[in-house]
């Protein structure tokens, strides 16, 4: 008998209906393969960490621009009216 889901090749015994035996389908998939796609998978993932890092140094660099842009430029603002001195 074959699983219609896994292609495994199982024995059964007619009488009970336990499984005696299984015979797996062979995967083409070795562990070299295996060592390669985790080896890509560390350096993809070492490549967006990286990327990452730079837009967020990025990021906070433009932040820090634009607050000092905004601190010089707080003197050129009027001060404002306290609401109990209106006249």
């Amino acid at each position: 008998m074959v699983c219609p889901g896994c292609q495994t090749r199982l024995t059964v015994d007619p009488r009970t209906g336990l499984v005696l035996q299984t015979e797996g389908k062979k995967s083409d998939y070795t562990f070299d393969e295996a060592l390669d796609h985790l080896q890509t998978r560390k350096e993809k993932s070492e490549e967006l960490f990286q990327k990452a890092f730079l837009d967020e140094e990025e990021r906070k660099q433009n932040l820090e621009e634009k607050f000092q842009e905004a601190l010089e430029s707080k003197d050129e603002l009027d001060e404002p009216h306290h609401p109990l001195e209106w006249d």
